[in-house]
């Protein structure tokens, strides 16, 4: 359906269109950007906030491989580049980090798919024990979602070594 309306735009329409897509994308993102570091009145890290810095460090690491997605995709329009599962994971990622907890709905919007698409992704995530679902305490109608403790440290290891690669690359 979407190939049939897309025939009928001018290409000035459609640059226009993913000009908008891109930008709204990057509004979203901006709105849920990397935390804050902790650090003591001084500027350092304090040494009990260490473990807690490095996971922020690491949730900050993940926004930005979402920006980098959202680049991409602005380059590479019309959904050629958007993986809705891996969106939804890195979103959680980071959102744990930053002490946020995460509806179904914000997670659907993170995937960067269409509403029922993302639906469909979560669902999977949730059947593999990749994602856990949880009734909100405050509004009943609403489900938050986390990340199973064992994919979890698995995205973390990933993250580890996308940090560490490209520590490796800015080193002269």
């Amino acid at each position: 359906m979407f190939g049939q309306r897309a025939a009928l735009l001018r290409p000035t329409d459609l640059k226009a269109i993913e000009n908008d897509l891109a930008r709204l994308s990057e509004t979203i993102r901006s709105l849920t950007g990397p935390s804050e570091i902790l650090v003591d009145a001084g500027g350092q890290e304090t040494p009990s906030s260490m473990g807690d810095v490095a996971e922020k460090r690491l949730g900050s690491l993940a926004r930005r491989l979402l920006r980098e997605s959202d680049a991409r995709q602005a380059v590479l329009p019309f959904g050629i580049t958007v993986d809705p599962a891996w969106h939804m994971l890195l979103d959680l990622f980071a959102a744990e980090t930053e002490g946020k907890a995460i509806s179904v709905s914000s997670a659907c919007i993170a995937s960067g798919a269409p509403h029922t698409t993302a639906l469909r992704y979560l669902n999977q995530l949730c059947e593999k024990g990749a994602v856990i679902r949880a009734p909100d305490t405050v509004d009943g109608r609403r489900m938050h979602i986390h990340l199973a403790e064992e994919f979890r440290s698995r995205i973390r290891d990933y993250l580890v070594l996308v940090a560490e690669g490209r520590e490796e690359h800015q080193t002269p």
